[in-house]
């Protein structure tokens, strides 16, 4: 029988200075970057953690469905209210970063990467998903709400997710959820702050682990298969991912428009 997050062990064991400080637990929702974008901005903390259970209607990119076995894995959203009005997708790949390098602690066998534009692939499948909302007040950001699900302790998936995993179906262990996400937190934290100063050491740390990356790869540009390939030179500081062509040019695209072909 799984068991319920126990929200008071997990504060004990959070070390971060603000993130996931302030919290909010609820049993069942439907998204929680949902939850998060309803609040008023009044009640609404910077680094702010929701966190649900069981998530009914979970969202990722391309507004495909997250479906997450109740009480297994861990669905939450956080909330950011930086003074930058851009780079935002550089934040998003940055705690994709974190779930790269907190997964690594557990094999250092694990075969882990970044699979643009925001999953992360564990032994070549999906473990982990983020979706990265805005909301503005007119034109001045009132919050930045990354969702992150993470498939922790589920062992089965349905036929069409047959290109999912978890951690502990890759180990045969039993995760601390609790334990786990106080961890993540605290490099998110850590990441969040190298975005902030944006220092040249997270850019390469998240190109060194996007899948492609020094390859030669196909593009689907806003829905269209392009002939060609091109070698992939990662992102840059704006979040925006760099192509070679092959005429020695570079041609730089957003994430909302690219899709890449690796296989």
């Amino acid at each position: 029988m799984s068991t319920k997050f126990d929200i008071s062990y997990f504060q004990k064991e959070l070390s971060t200075q603000w993130m996931g400080q302030s919290s909010l637990f609820v049993e069942e929702l439907e998204s929680t970057n949902s939850y998060l974008k309803s609040l008023p901005h009044s009640k609404v903390d910077h680094g702010m953690l929701c966190l649900t259970d069981h998530q009914t209607q979970g969202r990722g990119q391309y507004e495909r469905k997250w479906e997450s076995e109740s009480r297994k894995n861990l669905t939450f959203s956080l909330a950011f209210k930086p003074q930058a009005k851009e780079r935002f997708h550089v934040l998003t790949l940055a705690c994709a970063l974190a779930i790269v390098d907190q997964l690594e602690e557990f094999d250092d066998d694990f075969k882990l990467c970044i699979k643009w534009p925001n999953d992360v692939l564990l032994n070549e499948k999906k473990v982990a998903g983020l979706l990265t909302e805005t909301m503005f007040a007119g034109n001045k950001l009132d919050r930045l709400v990354i969702g992150i699900g993470i498939n922790v302790n589920q062992t089965s998936f349905p036929p069409d997710l047959d290109e999912a995993t978890s951690v502990k179906l890759e180990i045969d262990t039993t995760i601390e959820r609790e334990q786990f996400l106080s961890q993540l937190l605290r490099r998110i934290e850590y990441k969040y702050n190298l975005w902030q100063r944006q220092h040249r050491a997270l850019i390469k740390g998240i190109n060194r682990n996007i899948l492609g990356y020094g390859q030669w790869v196909g593009l689907q540009v806003n829905g269209e298969i392009l002939g060609d390939t091109f070698k992939m030179l990662g992102i840059n500081e704006k979040g925006q991912l760099l192509m070679l062509n092959h005429d020695g040019g570079i041609e730089s695209f957003s994430y909302e428009q690219i899709r890449l072909i690796t296989d």
